[in-house]
């Protein structure tokens, strides 16, 4: 029932998966039955952990249901942003100014980080320093546009405000009352991320293993058993938990922590360059403002628009999807109206209750999930802190090491409620 569960939560292939070469994992025989870390999940969590845990001389060991960057990590819009879900103020309310900027300064560090281990690694994902315009999708939302840009500039973050008879230059739309740009915001092909990074890691000496179920964790005196599906065992000294959206029942109490979302993507057939030029004139990333929220990019090689945003999804119908993503697409850009898309994709993303991310420490296992989102830096940064602290570094604690990681009453790790907060989320986008 668990697996059935889990391993109906995806469908399609995505575009980031054309032209790209997966990485050869290891071979299932050279599976033994000891390591001195076992990371569970390939994605950016979890090689980014291996990879800091082998360069440090550790016998790494990588679990993955499926392939490396099956998840969000080659799911994902490629969107590389220092932004996190809270805003400074209503975190500050929470725990305080000075804690709240530290918490929010990791968005900062995460892109650093990324950006350096991409130069260092010499991954080609087609970084691109495009920036990231948000629109307002009515006039009311620019005072919330505004309000969140004072807070970003005082974060050190640069922001322009753009005005609606200007939004052009930024976004091809005239959906929208405006806007913000991020000019130092990025974006990156995901799944060349992602493939380049499980070379490097297998290259640095750890093994990488597809197609290996964990089904049960034993912490004792003398490390963690950790159990796969057809009995074997792996005795490992430490052990990463790099799951998000599909924690499941071997970590139960994360699992109540983490809220599995659906996020759908298309792209578009190939378009005329010059269309994709005039919808996006700086290539920049954009999204609108509404809390269930609409994004689109240009493709890397400015042939397509790809479109994401937060539809639900029947992993067993997948066409039911493609209509609303659509009519969501051609809300943004009416010049698409009419457009086929030859590529249909969804998956599962980890939010939390306090729309953190998380990372910490449970004896012998660690943990980092919940990026709500924004996870290609934060996920890639909380899986190189949790490599290097199981390594012996002492530098790797942060702000969110020990705060509170909430669930709700009843809440076993099936979100019965999101079909609820959707609906009362459109209304408010609607008319609040």
């Amino acid at each position: 029932m668990e697996q059935a569960r889990r391993k109906g939560t995806a469908f399609g292939t995505p575009y980031w998966n054309e032209g790209v070469d997966r990485a050869a994992t290891t071979p299932v025989a050279e599976l033994s039955a000891s390591a001195d870390l076992v990371v569970i999940g390939a994605g950016y969590t979890g090689l980014n952990a291996a990879l800091a845990a082998a360069k440090a001389g550790l016998d790494v060991v990588v679990l993955d249901r499926e392939h490396p960057g099956t998840g969000a990590s080659g799911r994902n819009g490629g969107h590389v942003s220092t932004s996190m879900k809270p805003g400074l103020a209503e975190l500050s309310a929470k725990v305080g100014k000075t804690k709240a900027r530290e918490i929010l300064s990791l968005g900062f560090s995460a892109v650093s980080y990324l950006n350096r281990l991409i130069v260092d690694e010499g991954i080609d994902c087609q970084l691109e320093n495009c920036g990231h315009f948000t629109g307002a999708h009515k006039p009311s939302a620019m005072a919330g546009l505004k309000a969140w840009a004072d807070e970003q500039q005082a974060l050190g973050n640069p922001v322009e405000m753009v005005a609606r008879e200007d939004q052009r230059a930024y976004c091809g739309s005239d959906h929208f009352h405006g806007g913000v740009f991020m000019p130092a915001w990025q974006s990156i092909h995901p799944g060349r991320y992602v493939n380049g990074l499980a070379a490097r890691v297998i290259a640095a000496g750890a093994r990488v293993f597809s197609g290996q179920d964990v089904v049960g964790l034993t912490q004792s005196a003398a490390g963690v058993e950790v159990t796969l599906a057809g009995g074997a065992t792996i005795g490992a000294r430490t052990v990463v938990v790099a799951t998000n959206a599909h924690t499941g029942s071997i970590t139960p109490r994360l699992r109540r922590q983490i809220i599995p979302i659906a996020s759908v993507q298309i792209a578009t057939e190939r378009l005329d360059p010059e269309l994709v030029r005039r919808l996006h004139p700086r290539r920049a990333m954009s999204y609108d403002s509404r809390r269930l929220v609409t994004y689109t990019r240009p493709s890397p090689d400015g042939t397509r628009v790809l479109v994401g945003s937060r539809v639900r999804f029947t992993p067993g119908d997948p066409e039911a999807s493609r209509a609303p993503m659509h009519a969501r697409m051609e809300r943004f850009f009416p010049e698409l109206a009419g457009m086929r898309s030859d590529y249909l994709w969804g998956g599962l993303v980890g939010y939390t209750f306090d729309h953190l991310p998380h990372i910490g420490t449970d004896g012998a296992i660690h943990h980092a999930m919940g990026y709500c989102g924004t996870g290609v830096a934060m996920a890639s940064y909380f899986g190189h802190l949790l490599g290097r602290r199981v390594a012996g570094d002492t530098d790797t604690v942060t702000p969110l090491d020990g705060m509170p990681f909430a669930s709700a009453p009843f809440y076993r790790g099936e979100p019965w409620f999101l079909p609820f907060a959707f609906a009362w989320y459109a209304f408010k986008d609607r008319f609040g």
